[in-house]
Formats: C-alpha cells, sequence, structure tokens
C-alpha cells in the first residue's frame, strides 16, 4: 500500500496491489491472503476484498483528517 500527496499537493492517492497467482493464492501489498498448499481461491478473494475495504475506510479517515488541518491552518 502507498499513500502519496497528489502532484500539486491538493489531495492524497491510495495505491493498493492485488495479485492473483495461478496456483489460486491471492496476495494484498505482497501479504499472502490463503494459505498453501491448497489455496483456496474463494477464501483469498473474500479476505482480500475484505483487506481493501479496510484500508479504504482507513485512507478516508486520514483524508478527512487532512482536509481538517488544512482548514483549521
Amino acid at each position: 500500500m502507498k499513500v502519496e500527496p497528489t502532484p500539486r499537493d491538493k489531495g492524497l492517492t491510495l495505491t493498493i496491489t492485488v495479485t492473483a497467482y495461478d496456483n489460486g493464492m491471492i496476495q494484498v501489498n505482497g501479504v499472502p491472503i490463503n494459505e498453501a498448499p491448497h489455496y483456496d481461491p474463494g477464501h483469498g478473494w473474500l479476505g482480500a476484498a475484505e483487506i481493501v475495504v479496510a484500508t479504504l475506510n482507513e485512507f478516508r479517515h486520514q483524508a478527512r483528517d487532512r482536509t481538517n488541518r488544512q482548514k483549521g491552518a
């Protein structure tokens, strides 16, 4: 996961990397979601979705806090 300011520092950009391997393993930001040796792709995709939603929710809070700090400054 990567959070960076926009080019003119007018906001934030969140980058999340999801990787789906041919053997069924799913990774989010380099962290395996489902376990070997019998990767369950369904479990991997559901786990990845939960992580992405939780990350997006935290990013929303960070963006809101940044906006509030900008207004208060």
